[in-house]
C-alpha cells in the first residue's frame, strides 16, 4: 500500500502539453534558478562553439532575472498563461554580453518561461484555480461590453439582423408550397409542399472550359441546374412555357430563407432572396430601386424595413436577386428591362442575379456583356418524367379518405408509367413539369384513358377543368351564378386574348369585370351580375389565378395562348396573327391557331406567315421556323402550302446555332425528314448539328438518321453522337450505333446506370465521360484500355484508388465529387492530366508532389491555401488551368515551376496579376477565358507569348495591344462578340484562327493562309 502511494506522488501529472519535453517535477517543481540549469544543459549542444565561461554568465543572467522578478500564480495568471508574455515582461539580460551569449540567453529565458507555464498547469489546483479566472474574466468581458454598449447605443445592424429574420420567415412561408396542376382545386386549394413537387432539372449551355473537352469546338454539356447556379453569380435561365422556370424561382427564394441550400449552393445559404416577378411592374413608370423591392412585389412588411436595408445587402454581396419572366415583358419595354438590370448590376456588383425567360424572348448573349451566363432547361428525361409522376401521385395520394382511393391512384400511376414508356405520343408530349402534370391528372380523371396530340390534351384539361369536376362533385351555382362549359370559355377567350393583345400576363380585377360587363351583354341568357361571374370564373374555372390582391391572370401563360388564339380564330384575325408572328410572345398562339383553325383557314395564316418572311428579311428565318412547327398542329392542310412551308424549311438546314436546334426540335420529325435528305453534303459542324437536332426530336426516325453517322470520325460529329447516346434506348444504341467503331480519339459519354451497364458492347474504348451518382463502377474497372477517364457528380465515389491503378490510365478528372477527399492512391502513378474540380472541402493536396508524371493540372478546388505558391505539386508542370473556383488564389509562387509554358486563367483577377509578375513573362501560350472586355494593354510584357486564345463571355475585346507582342504566331479567337481584326493586318507572322460561329470585321485584309475558320 505504501509503495503505490509513493509512485502515485511520484508519478509526473500531464500539463498543457505547452512543452514537447518537460523537466520531471521530482521530488518537486525545480524553482526557476534549478530549471535554468536544467534547460541550460540541454542547450549545450547547440551553442557548443560559445566559449564556457560566456555560457555560464548567460546562465548566471537568467538565473539572476527571475530572482529579480516576483513570479507567483497571480502572475501567469494576469498573462493569460502566455509563455511569450511572461518572457517579454522579465526579459533584462545583464550588460556586456557578447551577441551569441544574449542568443543564448533569450533562447533559454523563452524555454524556462514556457517550462514554468507547463508546471503550473499539471498543479493539482490547477483547475479549481482556473475555473475562478475564467469566471472573473467572463465578468470583467461582460462589464466591458455593457460599458460599450451604454456609450455607442445598440449595434448598428441589430435593426437589419431583427428585420431579415422576419422577412426570411415571411419568404419561407410565402414560397413553401406550390399549385400542382390537377390537385389545386377544392380543398387542396392551399398548394402542396414545394419539396413535394420540386425536382432538379438539367440545363444545357456550350463550355469550352478545358482541353479535355476541345477548344476547337465547343461541346454542348449537360449539368444540374444547381451546379451551374453554383458556378457562377449571374444566370440567364432560359426554358420554353411549362419548363419549370418559375417553380425554380420560387426553390430558390425558399432555399435562401431557410439557408437550407446544400452542397454546391452553400455558399448562397448568407443570401437573402428578392423575388422581382417583372409582369407586376409592367404598369409602373420605373422598375423599382432595391429601395422600392418590397413595396413593389406587395411584401406586406415593406413599412417595417430598416431604412436602407435592401441597399446594404446589395452592397454586402448578400442579396439573391431573382428576377423572372423577361419574356412576361411587352416587347416595347424590354430595353427599359435590360438597362434597368444593367444599372442595377453596375451599382451592385457583388449581388447575385437569377433572371428566367423564355428562349425566344432574347438572344442567348442578353446581358453576356454584364457577365451572365446562358443556360437552357432541357426536356425532361424518362427518369425526370418518373419522379415527377411519382412526386405528383404521392401528393394525390395525402388527400385521398381511403385505402381504395390509394391503391387506384397506385394503378393509375403504374399505367401511366408504362404509357409514357411505351407510348411515343405521350412521350414527346411529356417534356415539362406542365405537360406531365396534365398527363397526370387527366390520366386519373379519364381513368387512364388519355389523349394522344396536345391540342386534345389542352381540351380534355379544360373540359375537366369548366364541367366535369364541378358536376361530379354536385357544386353547381356557389357564386349564384351558374355558366356551361361554352359560357365560361367564350368569356375565358376573350380575355386571354384581350391580355395577348395588349403584352400582359395579369390585370387588374376592376378592369376584367368591366370587360365581363360589355361582354355580358351579348350574353343574355347567362342569370347573374358581372362581379358574380368574375369570382365564378376565379374560384371555380381551375384556370385563373389571384397573383396579388386585386389581380388577375391565367394559371398558366400555356392556358392563356390557348384560349387566346382559340379565339383571334374565331374572330378571323389572322392578320393580326400574321402581323405579331415575329414577336416571342405570339409563337405559341400562331402555333395553337393553326391548331383551332380549319384547312382553308390554316393555308390563309401560314401564306400570310411565309409572305411576310419574304417582305422582312430580318424576321424570315425565324419565320419559317415557326410555320415549321406549325404543321405538327395541322392535320388537315392544303398540300401546297405543306409543301411549300416544308421547301422553305429546307433552306435552312442544317441548323446553325442550338437557338436553331431547339426551333428545329419543334418542327418534329419534318425536321428529321429534311435532315436526312441531305446527308451526303453535310460538313462537319452541319453533320454534327444534325446530329443534335434528331437527338432533340427523338423517336424512331431520329434514332435512324443518328445511325449514318455511327462510322464518322469527324472530332465535332464522333461527340455529339456520343452524347446522343442517353436519348435513346442504352442497350439498343449502344449495339448498333455505339459499337460499330472504336472510341480512341472521342469521350464516350455515359450518363444514366443503363447506359453503363450496356458500356460492355462498345469493343474498343480509351476515353470515358461519365456523369451521375453511380456507386457500381465495375463496368469502367474492367477496361484496362482506358487512358482518359473523367468523372462528373458522383456523389458516391470516395476511393479513387481503383481507378488510377488501371494500368494505361494517363489522363484523370474529378469534378463535383463532395466524398472524394484522399489523392494519396495519385502518389507515384503515370497520371500525366489531373483535373481536380470541387472535391472534398478538406482534401489535402499533399501527394501531388510525387506524381512525377505529372504534366498537365487543372484546379477547380478551393484549396484551404492563399496563393498558388502554397500547393505542394511537383516542379515538372508544363500547363496550368485557374477556374473560377481558384479567384482567391494569388499567383505567388507560381514562378517555381520553371517549366510552365502553358496558362490558362478563367478570372480578370488572374489575369491582372500575371502581368504583374516579371517571372512568368517567359509564357509561351495563354489561354483567357470567361471575361468580358478584357484590357489587353497590360499583356505586353508577355514577349515570348506565341499562342494566345481568347474566350470572352459577351463583349469581344480590343486586339490591338496585341501588335505589341513581338512573338506572337498564333490568336484563336471565340465568343459571341465582333472581334475587329483590322489593327492585327500588319502582324505578317500571326495566324488567325476564327471559330466558326464567331464574328469579325476587317478579315478582308488578311490572306487566306493567315485567316483560318474552324470547322
Amino acid at each position: 500500500m505504501l509503495g503505490a502511494a509513493t509512485k502515485a506522488l511520484l508519478t509526473p501529472r500531464p500539463g498543457a502539453g505547452l512543452v514537447p519535453d518537460p523537466v520531471r517535477p521530482l521530488p518537486r517543481p525545480p524553482k526557476p534558478d534549478r530549471l535554468a540549469k536544467v534547460l541550460a544543459g540541454r542547450l549545450s549542444e547547440a551553442y557548443a562553439d560559445l566559449p564556457e565561461h560566456e555560457r555560464l554568465a548567460a546562465l548566471a543572467s537568467v538565473q539572476d532575472t527571475f530572482a529579480a522578478g516576483v513570479l507567483d500564480t497571480d502572475r501567469l495568471f494576469a498573462l493569460e498563461l502566455a509563455p511569450e508574455r511572461l518572457h517579454a515582461e522579465l526579459s533584462a539580460p545583464a550588460p556586456g554580453l557578447s551577441a551569441r551569449a544574449l542568443g543564448l540567453y533569450e533562447d533559454l529565458l523563452g524555454r524556462c518561461c514556457a517550462h514554468l507555464v507547463e508546471q503550473l498547469t499539471a498543479h493539482p489546483s490547477f483547475a479549481a484555480r482556473a475555473a475562478v479566472e475564467q469566471v472573473r474574466a467572463a465578468g470583467r468581458t461582460r462589464e466591458l461590453v455593457e460599458d460599450v454598449r451604454d456609450r455607442v447605443g445598440p449595434r448598428p445592424d441589430a435593426a437589419d439582423l431583427d428585420f431579415e429574420r422576419r422577412y426570411a420567415e415571411f419568404m419561407a412561408a410565402a414560397n413553401s408550397r406550390v399549385e400542382l396542376f390537377g390537385l389545386t382545386l377544392g380543398r387542396s386549394a392551399g398548394g402542396w409542399p414545394l419539396e413535394t413537387a420540386y425536382i432538379g432539372l438539367e440545363v444545357s449551355g456550350e463550355y469550352g472550359t478545358a482541353d479535355w473537352l476541345g477548344l476547337d469546338h465547343p461541346v454542348r454539356t449537360t449539368v444540374r441546374i444547381e451546379q451551374a447556379l453554383g458556378e457562377r453569380d449571374r444566370l440567364l435561365l432560359r426554358g420554353p412555357a411549362g419548363s419549370g422556370k418559375s417553380t425554380l424561382v420560387q426553390w430558390l427564394a425558399l432555399n435562401a430563407a431557410r439557408q437550407s441550400f446544400g452542397d454546391e449552393l452553400t455558399g448562397w445559404n448568407r443570401c437573402v432572396p428578392f423575388v422581382l416577378r417583372l409582369r407586376a411592374f409592367t404598369a409602373l413608370d420605373v422598375l423599382p430601386s432595391p429601395a422600392d423591392f418590397l413595396r413593389a412585389t406587395g411584401i406586406p412588411l415593406h413599412g417595417s424595413a430598416p431604412a436602407g436595408w435592401a441597399d446594404r445587402l446589395m452592397h454586402q454581396g448578400r442579396a439573391l436577386v431573382l428576377v423572372d419572366g423577361v419574356d412576361e415583358v411587352p416587347d416595347r419595354l424590354r430595353k427599359r428591362t435590360e438597362r434597368w438590370l444593367k444599372d442595377l448590376i453596375v451599382a451592385y456588383p457583388r449581388a447575385k442575379y437569377v433572371v428566367t425567360t423564355r428562349p425566344s424572348a432574347v438572344p442567348e448573349t442578353w446581358l453576356s456583356a454584364s457577365g451572365f451566363e446562358p443556360h437552357t432547361l432541357l426536356a425532361m428525361r424518362q427518369e425526370d418524367v418518373r419522379a415527377f409522376i411519382g412526386h405528383w401521385h404521392r401528393a394525390a395520394r395525402s388527400e385521398c379518405g381511403s385505402e381504395e382511393e390509394r391503391a387506384e391512384l397506385d394503378r393509375y400511376e403504374n399505367a401511366l408509367r408504362r404509357a409514357v414508356g411505351t407510348r411515343r405520343d405521350l412521350g414527346l408530349l411529356a417534356t415539362n413539369p406542365l405537360m406531365c402534370a396534365l398527363l397526370c391528372a387527366l390520366n386519373r380523371d379519364r381513368r387512364m384513358q388519355l389523349p394522344r396530340a396536345r391540342k386534345e390534351l389542352y381540351d380534355a384539361a379544360l373540359d375537366m377543368l369548366l364541367v366535369r369536376r364541378d358536376t361530379e362533385r354536385e357544386i353547381v351555382g356557389v357564386e349564384g351564378v351558374d355558366l356551361t362549359r361554352e359560357e365560361q370559355t367564350a368569356l375565358l377567350q376573350r380575355l386571354a386574348y384581350w391580355l395577348i393583345r395588349n403584352g400582359l400576363v395579369e390585370a387588374r380585377q376592376d378592369e376584367a369585370v368591366g370587360l365581363l360587363t360589355d361582354w355580358l351583354r351579348s350574353m343574355s341568357q347567362v342569370r347573374g351580375t358581372p362581379d358574380q361571374v368574375f369570382t365564378h370564373l376565379l374560384n371555380r374555372s381551375g384556370l385563373l389565378r389571384e397573383p396579388a390582391p386585386g389581380s388577375v391572370g391565367f394559371v398558366h401563360r400555356t392556358f392563356q395562348d390557348y384560349l387566346g388564339a382559340k379565339a383571334a380564330v374565331e374572330a378571323r384575325d389572322f392578320g393580326v396573327l400574321v402581323r405579331h408572328a415575329h414577336e416571342d410572345q405570339w409563337d405559341d398562339v400562331v402555333q395553337m391557331a393553326v391548331g383551332h383553325a380549319r384547312p382553308d383557314e390554316r393555308a390563309v395564316l401560314l401564306r400570310g406567315v411565309l409572305e411576310r418572311a419574304d417582305a422582312e428579311p430580318e424576321h424570315g428565318h425565324r419565320l419559317v421556323l415557326l410555320a415549321a412547327g406549325s404543321l405538327a398542329h395541322a392535320p388537315e392542310l392544303d398540300p401546297g402550302v405543306r409543301e411549300e412551308v416544308e421547301g422553305r424549311t429546307a433552306g435552312l438546314l442544317p441548323p446553325e446555332s442550338q437557338e436553331s436546334i431547339d426551333q428545329l426540335a419543334e418542327v418534329g420529325d419534318l425536321a428529321v425528314e429534311l435532315l436526312a435528305s441531305m446527308v451526303e453534303e453535310l460538313t462537319e459542324r452541319g453533320a454534327a448539328s444534325t446530329v443534335r437536332t434528331a437527338e432533340a426530336v427523338g423517336g424512331d426516325a431520329a434514332y435512324e438518321l443518328i445511325k449514318q453517322f455511327r462510322d464518322d470520325e469527324r472530332r465535332q460529329v464522333a461527340d455529339a453522337v456520343s452524347l446522343a447516346w442517353s436519348a435513346f434506348d442504352p442497350d439498343l444504341y449502344a449495339r448498333e450505333v455505339m459499337a460499330a467503331r472504336p472510341w480512341d480519339d472521342t469521350y464516350v459519354y455515359v450518363k444514366s446506370d443503363a447506359q453503363l451497364a450496356s458500356l460492355h458492347r462498345i469493343p474498343r474504348m480509351s476515353r470515358l465521360n461519365l456523369a451521375g451518382d453511380h456507386e457500381d463502377l465495375s463496368q469502367v474497372l474492367s477496361r484496362p484500355s482506358l487512358e482518359r477517364l473523367f468523372l462528373w457528380e458522383n456523389g458516391h465515389l470516395n476511393d479513387i484508388g481503383p481507378l488510377v491503378a488501371m494500368p494505361r490510365l494517363r489522363e484523370l478528372g474529378l469534378s463535383h465529387c463532395p466524398r472524394v477527399r484522399d489523392l494519396e492512391p495519385l502518389r507515384r502513378t503515370g497520371v500525366e492530366w489531373l483535373s481536380l474540380v470541387r472535391l472534398h472541402p478538406a482534401l489535402d493536396p499533399a501527394p501531388l508532389t510525387e506524381m512525377p508524371d505529372l504534366r498537365r493540372l487543372v484546379l477547380g478546388h478551393p484549396f484551404r491555401v492563399g496563393s498558388i505558391g502554397e500547393l505542394p505539386v511537383c516542379d515538372h508542370l508544363t500547363a496550368l488551368d485557374l477556374l473560377s473556383e481558384t479567384r482567391y488564389l494569388n499567383l505567388e509562387g507560381l514562378d517555381r515551376w520553371t517549366g510552365l509554358t502553358s496558362l490558362s486563367l478563367y478570372t480578370r483577377t488572374h489575369y491582372q496579376q500575371l502581368t504583374r509578375m516579371p517571372s512568368l513573362h517567359g509564357l509561351e501560350r495563354l489561354n483567357l477565358l470567361r471575361e468580358s472586355d478584357l484590357d489587353l494593354r497590360p499583356a505586353a510584357p508577355l514577349t515570348s507569348l506565341r499562342e494566345l486564345l481568347l474566350y470572352p463571355i459577351g463583349k469581344a475585346h480590343d486586339l490591338a495591344p496585341l501588335t505589341d507582342l513581338p512573338s506572337l504566331t498564333t490568336l484563336i479567337l471565340h465568343g459571341e462578340g465582333i472581334y475587329d481584326l483590322t489593327p492585327l493586318a500588319a502582324c505578317e507572322n500571326l495566324t488567325i484562327r476564327l471559330a466558326h460561329d464567331t464574328r469579325a470585321t476587317g478579315t478582308h485584309l488578311f490572306p487566306p493562309e493567315r485567316l483560318i475558320r474552324l470547322p
